[in-house]
Order: structure tokens, then C-alpha cells, then sequence
């Protein structure tokens, strides 16, 4: 009996092209040393789901109006219908918290500056920091984030330089993941694929791991290639990344495992602007053959477009006739080609999914003050959220980014331009820093916060939005 006719592989949800690859991939060595080993039973007996999460903008939402709802109703009660008023109470952090344990919904964790390659990518702007935390110091920093989970864990999203380079101190059976999610944690890896063999697929599997963000900027393997840091002529990276995306295919099938759902990381260069349509086009011949949004799958693979950034990639950065030309006739071609997939897939017109939210372009997941043509005119200069800011950073007590020295940071973008420090996990923990520092500072500022993250300032609008809309219904119940 073959190993595939014994685990009842089924691939015919992929593009028959695919399908080859994987049924190739599968008749390996390596993977039929996989197949032989035990691990699958292993893994079918003994692997746990991956945990829920909370809603990022509700977890901010909720907090503010538990501590603000009422002293808000009071001064309604007393006459004030003053908007502006009522909001800035309504939507500031109190003193100390009042002595409570802030509940986080996003941690973002750098657990090492170390990365397989070498030389790093060529956009990479991660500064170098000394690993100085042990696997029991994450441990405890997991436990107490995660401490309050009533209402779902937080997302812990793992990155480096490269997280895989940690072994099975991550994904092992004794691993950072397992350790996470059992402790009601959702969580995502960063990595470049390049370790995810069919045994740490496998493995991820087991630890319950929600998603994975792969980096992945275009279909052309020389360039991508050349982007990941090694030779033009070359597509030894190309090829190791993509063999890592099929070994987890595999493994999921193999399994019988409706996760980690793979989402990919596509950096905008004036590079691989041009060729974004053929990725896309590549990534739906790599995707699960459905149109059913009720699919696990039915996103998987999908691009989050993430425009270049750190003063290093000056020479990277599109111009103003590039970026013009990404928004209005790439995107639209993008959208053009999704929508034909789902069309072809028996999908009727009013029926179809648009790409939206971490899948839409970035001129357009949030709004930006002055249109179209202002953004452009702050992207030239990589500042990407300069013209998006809310009024105040209503966000961040419900976020921290750590590096791998243990220094906290508000957020990921203050975390990878190591400024405002609130503190190091060997001082104190993470809730009595965040409490310690609730005022310390006012944000956003623009020479802080002009490269603030796109998902970072979205949930700054819908936070914004559902904190006036309380007030017009306070004001008119």
C-alpha cells in the first residue's frame, strides 16, 4: 500500500498543474519519511484548535465605555450635549486604569533578530537587537497577556528575523505556540517558509498555529529571487519558499486540518509593482479551487500589500507616477481578475466578494485626508499613515510590541524604530508598564507616528466612529 492510498490524500481541490506539484512533492523522500514515521497519527490524535481572539476595535471600544459610559451619562443628565466633550471623555484612558489589568488584543512578539538568510532580504529594515530572552522568560510574558481570556485571547503574532530559526523551542510539542494557544492565545508566524518542512508543518498543525504570513512579493522567481537577497539568475530562495507554502498544504490535507490559514506578505517596491497582477493570478492557481466564503480556505494565500518603508529603501520607493499607476489600474486590474475567478467558479455577480480589509490596497483600507492624490504625495516619502491619523491613539493600551532584548513598545512601527521604550519585560510586567505609562505621552505625533501601521490605524477610524455613534445615541436615545 502506498502512503498516499493509506492516508487518502485527496488534492482534487487544486488546479490540475497544482495538483502535479504537490503529488511530486509528495513522493519525496523527505516527505515519505513523514508518512512513515508515526507523526501523522501523532499529529491527528494529539493536535489542538487554534484559540479565539478578541475583535481589535471592540476590545478598545469596550474598555473605554466600561470605564467612561457612565460619567458620560452623568453630564448628559446634567445638559451637556457638548460632542466634542463628551468624546474626549468618553474616549480617554483613565489614570492607572484604575488599578486593572488591561485586556490586549494584538502582542506582537520579536522573539529574535536572527534570520537563515544571509544576506537578508533587500528591503528588510529590522535593526539588529541581542537576543537576550529565554524560552521560559516568553513563557511568562504568553501567560500573563493571555491571563484574561474570558472573552477571547489576544493575537500574538511571532516574527523576527526569522521565528523558525528557534526549532522546536517554537513549534515543538514543548513549544512557544502549544504553550500559547493552550493558554487561549491565537497565534501567527511571520516567517520566509524557507523551514517549513513536512515534519514543522506537521507540527505547527499540532500546536494549534491560526495563520501564517509568508512573504511572497512576486510571481517571477529571478525577481523574487533577487528581492529575497540572492542572485538574479538564480531561484534557489524562490523555489525553497514555495516548496514551504506546499509542505503545509500537504500537511493539512494530509491531516485533515482546516488551519494555519497562509495569508502573504507583498512588499511594494518600484520593483514588483508592476507584476503584482501576475502574482495574483499565480497565487489563485496555487489556492484551494473555491469560491465559498464559508470556505477556511476561501482567502488563503491572499496578498496583504504592504508598501516599502525604513529610510533604507529610499531607492525602492515608487514615484508618484507609480504609485498613481498601482491604485488606479493595477488595483483595478486585480479586482478585475478576482472577480472573473469567481465567476468562472459559478459565483453569480451580486453574489461575489471584493477584496477588503487586510486584502484591499492601502490607499484604501483606511481613509486618508485629502484623497487619492495626498496620499500619493506622503507614499514618495514613505509616510504611509501621516494623512490617517485619529485624534488621539485610542489603540494602544490594548497592543504591545516586544523585541528580542525585551524592551516594550506601543506598537510594531515604534517597536522596529526602537523609540518611546515603555519598559523591559526583566523590570516589570507588561500590564503594570502599559498602566505606568497610560499618559506619559500624547500620540499620535507625526515624527512618531507618520509609519503607523495600516491595521494599527484602521481600528484608530472604527474606534473613532463607534465612540461618536455612542454619543449621538446617548444624546438621542
Amino acid at each position: 500500500m502506498t502512503s498516499v492510498t493509506r492516508y487518502n490524500i485527496d488534492l482534487s481541490h487544486y488546479s490540475r498543474d497544482h495538483r502535479e506539484e504537490l503529488e511530486s512533492l509528495i513522493a519525496s523522500d523527505e516527505w515519505q519519511d513523514v508518512l512513515t514515521s508515526g507523526l501523522i497519527e501523532d499529529v491527528r490524535l494529539h493536535r489542538i484548535q487554534p484559540a479565539e481572539t478578541r475583535s481589535f476595535i471592540d476590545t478598545v471600544v469596550d474598555q473605554l465605555l466600561e470605564f467612561n459610559e457612565g460619567n458620560v451619562a452623568t453630564l448628559i443628565a446634567g445638559g451637556n450635549s457638548d460632542k466634542e466633550e463628551l468624546f474626549s471623555v468618553l474616549s480617554t484612558w483613565p489614570d492607572n486604569l484604575h488599578g486593572k489589568d488591561p485586556r490586549l488584543s494584538f502582542v506582537g512578539i520579536n522573539l529574535t533578530a536572527e534570520c537563515n538568510f544571509k544576506p537578508k532580504c533587500r528591503y528588510c529594515n529590522q535593526p539588529w537587537v541581542p537576543s537576550t530572552e529565554s524560552l521560559e522568560d516568553w513563557r511568562r510574558i504568553v501567560a500573563e497577556v493571555a491571563s484574561n481570556t474570558t472573552d477571547g485571547g489576544p493575537y500574538l503574532y511571532m516574527t523576527g528575523g526569522e521565528p523558525l530559526v528557534l526549532g522546536e523551542q517554537l513549534w515543538g510539542d514543548n513549544g512557544l505556540i502549544r504553550f500559547a494557544t493552550e493558554h487561549g492565545a491565537g497565534v501567527n508566524v511571520n516567517t520566509n517558509a524557507t523551514l517549513l518542512t513536512p515534519k514543522v508543518a506537521l507540527h505547527l498543525i499540532k500546536a494549534g498555529l491560526g495563520k501564517l504570513h509568508i512573504s511572497l512579493d512576486t510571481s517571477e522567481p529571478g525577481l523574487q529571487n533577487y528581492l529575497f537577497g540572492g542572485d538574479f539568475s538564480a531561484t534557489d530562495r524562490f523555489d525553497r519558499v514555495m516548496r514551504g507554502i506546499y509542505n503545509v498544504q500537504l500537511a493539512r490535507d494530509i491531516v485533515g486540518a482546516n488551519y494555519p490559514v497562509i495569508h502573504t506578505n507583498c512588499v511594494l517596491t518600484k520593483e514588483n509593482l508592476d507584476t503584482f497582477p501576475l502574482l495574483f493570478e499565480f497565487i489563485l492557481e496555487k489556492h484551494k479551487q473555491t469560491a465559498d466564503r464559508q470556505d477556511a480556505f476561501y482567502n488563503d494565500l491572499f496578498p496583504h500589500v504592504i508598501p516599502v518603508g525604513g529610510s533604507n529603501n529610499d531607492e525602492r520607493l515608487p514615484s508618484a507616477d507609480e504609485f498613481r499607476r498601482f491604485y488606479t489600474k493595477i488595483w483595478p486590474r486585480v479586482c478585475e481578475i478576482w472577480d472573473n475567478y469567481q465567476g468562472d467558479r459559478g459565483v453569480v455577480e451580486d453574489e461575489r466578494g471584493v477584496l477588503f480589509g487586510y486584502f484591499s490596497n492601502p490607499s484604501l483600507r483606511v481613509e486618508h485626508e485629502g484623497g487619492l492624490e495626498a496620499y500619493i504625495d506622503v507614499s514618495t516619502k514613505g509616510e504611509y499613515g501621516k494623512l490617517a491619523l485619529s485624534q488621539d491613539c485610542y489603540v494602544w493600551p490594548t497592543q504591545i510590541a516586544l523585541t528580542p532584548d525585551g524592551n516594550y513598545h506601543r506598537c510594531g512601527a515604534h517597536a522596529i524604530r526602537r523609540c518611546l521604550s515603555l519598559g523591559n519585560m526583566s523590570e516589570q510586567g507588561i500590564f503594570d508598564s502599559i498602566r505606568e505609562n497610560i499618559h506619559t505621552i500624547e500620540l499620535p505625533q507625526e515624527q512618531y507616528c507618520s509609519g503607523c501601521a495600516l491595521a494599527t490605524l484602521y481600528i484608530n477610524q472604527a474606534v473613532e466612529a463607534k465612540l461618536n455613534g455612542k454619543i449621538e445615541d446617548m444624546l438621542n436615545p
